[in-house]
């Protein structure tokens, strides 16, 4: 695999604030807006503004997102409206928040996104997949830069059992405390101007490694991608090498110089 251009990156754990905001959009459009498609907007317009890409104005930039299981909130309250009201009296604002491309809507309409958008929903791993996807957006020339998007969401019911019953999810669930978390990367095939790093190996792929998985301060979909951006945040060259549930990905990079 060739190299990829980091261009902008952001990271978030924990839900953001409206004030946080302020530079980007008003709080009143921000209502309605599901938690982890707030955290993921906020994450891709710190990085844009990294990338100096100008948030407002029509771009045919790609949109790659993964998001682990989805909304797992707005599908609870979904399901719970199904119960308590019946079939023909369930939330059309929870089932549309449910919805695994939500995310991506969200981003394409305020960052006015006109390239090719895909959601990835792979757990874990879903930020490796996403980056594939990413690459081959590019290299198949539909696009010449994409914004690779992570949220992931607290799911209710784990939230509550999981810590009770370690061993029981052990294989599917990161130990840790439940805590959304997001990130957004700003990424091409070629430098540009506003290049911070040139990833030099990516790899992602089926294992019988029996390495212990990374221990995280919190369990979610999105820890690759979190981990990725903390390490790029720095400012020097890294390897990230995860080995979780059968699968495993290595991200190499190191801070892009321009040859004079």
């Amino acid at each position: 695999m060739g190299k990829i251009f980091i261009n902008g990156f952001s990271y978030l754990l924990g839900d953001a604030a409206a004030e946080d905001f302020a530079p980007f959009a008003q709080p009143r459009q921000l209502r309605r807006m599901e938690a982890i498609a707030k955290n993921a907007l906020l994450c891709s317009f710190r990085a844009f503004e990294q990338a100096g890409i100008d948030p407002a104005s029509p771009k045919e930039t790609g949109l790659s997102v993964a998001v682990g299981a989805g909304s797992l909130e707005s599908t609870c309250k979904f399901m719970d409206t199904i119960i308590a009201d019946g079939d023909e009296l369930s939330s059309p604002t929870a089932f549309a928040g449910s919805v695994h491309n939500s995310t991506a809507h969200t981003l394409s309409v305020f960052l006015h996104l006109s390239g090719p958008s895909v959601t990835t929903g792979q757990f874990d791993f879903s930020f490796a997949g996403a980056l594939l996807t990413a690459r081959q957006i590019m290299e198949r020339g539909l696009c010449q830069d994409v914004l690779v998007a992570v949220a992931e969401d607290i799911n209710p019911v784990a939230a509550e059992i999981a810590p009770k019953y370690p061993a029981l999810f052990a294989p599917v669930v990161r130990q840790g405390a439940f805590t959304r978390a997001a990130a957004a990367f700003a990424v091409s095939l070629k430098p540009t101007a506003h290049t911070l790093f040139t990833v030099t190996k990516f790899e992602f792929t089926r294992t019988d490694n029996k390495i212990a998985p990374a221990q995280t301060a919190y369990s979610s979909a999105a820890y690759n991608a979190v981990e990725t951006a903390r390490l790029l945040s720095q400012g020097k060259a890294f390897c990230l090498r995860d080995n979780f549930a059968g699968a495993e990905m290595i991200v190499e990079a190191e801070p892009y110089v321009t040859v004079k």
